[in-house]
């Protein structure tokens, strides 16, 4: 089998292989599944409610941040609603049992015009932001605009959540069937007989394992290496010579990492790449051989 490639006027142009009849097939195994809301905002000159779906990214986690896509032509309500520092929003998450409410407040309505109750859904108000959040979505997240940038079609908006409220059922669930109740995600558009798109929505599936300690280090993905290293020669994988060893070759490379490449820099890289690799599949007895005929730092 082999790797196709598409250059960037080819990917705009949704590429079809022979045979394939759906232009959006392959389009999407370029543009992943992004997470979908339903966002609620508040006229700044009139007051009043607009309720559109959109997609969002996480972006930090301490404080918790967002980036909202909001279509400028799509949604040009929630754009202009959007559009200034300071102003709320409620980014409420969908279940899967919402697909026809969250299309319906996806028809262009006029402005005014209260999208939430056309689609039959209950705004509640909220504990923080003046904005209401929606009854029928099990997460709201209460949010405030901290930047806006114009990017091509959209704008990207960076929220910080300041307040959540999340059904008690929903924390009671284990971990996978939380996630096949929702979020949904923006998983992919079918062609219509017109000619339309009609985007569709998926839910998550099975939880992969993923490693743990000793292949990564005790404190997760935020630890740094030497950390790592240090919880190895706790646990007994590393004696404290390897360890002072590893963190050697590690104070040597942070020096030298901004040189220009020479062979000395070069052969460290090597070193260190292979004490990472060995560690991070848990093969000891090779790694142990590496640190032996390999000099110190």
């Amino acid at each position: 089998m082999g790797r196709l490639f598409y250059n960037a006027d080819e990917l705009l142009r949704r590429p079809l292989l022979p045979g394939m009849k759906e232009r959006t097939l392959l389009y999407f195994h370029f543009r992943p599944a992004r997470p979908a809301d339903i966002v609620v905002t508040r006229d700044p000159d009139s007051g009043e409610i607009d309720v559109t779906p959109q997609t969002f990214g996480p972006l930090t986690d301490r404080p918790l941040t967002l980036c909202l896509h909001t279509n400028r032509s799509a949604s040009p309500h929630s754009t202009r609603n959007l559009g200034r520092v300071g102003a709320e929003a409620v980014v409420a998450l969908p279940g899967p049992g919402l697909v026809r409410q969250t299309w319906a407040v996806c028809v262009p309505m006029p402005r005014g015009i209260n999208e939430a109750e056309a689609a039959g859904l209950t705004l509640v108000p909220s504990r923080v932001v003046g904005v209401p959040g929606i009854a029928e979505c099990a997460v709201n997240l209460e949010c405030r605009v901290e930047f806006v940038r114009q990017h091509y079609s959209h704008d990207a908006v960076f929220l910080a959540v300041v307040g959540a409220g999340v059904d008690e059922e929903l924390l009671r669930s284990d971990r996978l069937a939380a996630i096949r109740r929702g979020p949904t995600y923006e998983v992919d558009d079918a062609t219509n007989q017109w000619g339309g798109a009609i985007e569709r929505l998926g839910v998550n599936g099975e939880l992969l394992e993923c490693p743990g300690f000793p292949a990564v280090a005790k404190g997760g993905a935020e630890a740094d290496a030497a950390e790592w290293v240090g919880d190895l020669c706790e646990a007994g994988f590393l004696s404290k010579a390897e360890s002072a060893k590893i963190l050697g070759w590690m104070g040597a490379w942070e020096k030298m990492a901004e040189s220009p490449a020479g062979d000395a820099r070069s052969a460290l890289q090597a070193r260190l790449t292979r004490a990472f690799e060995l560690a991070a599949w848990e093969e000891w007895k090779a790694l142990h051989a590496h640190l032996a005929k390999e000099p110190a730092a």
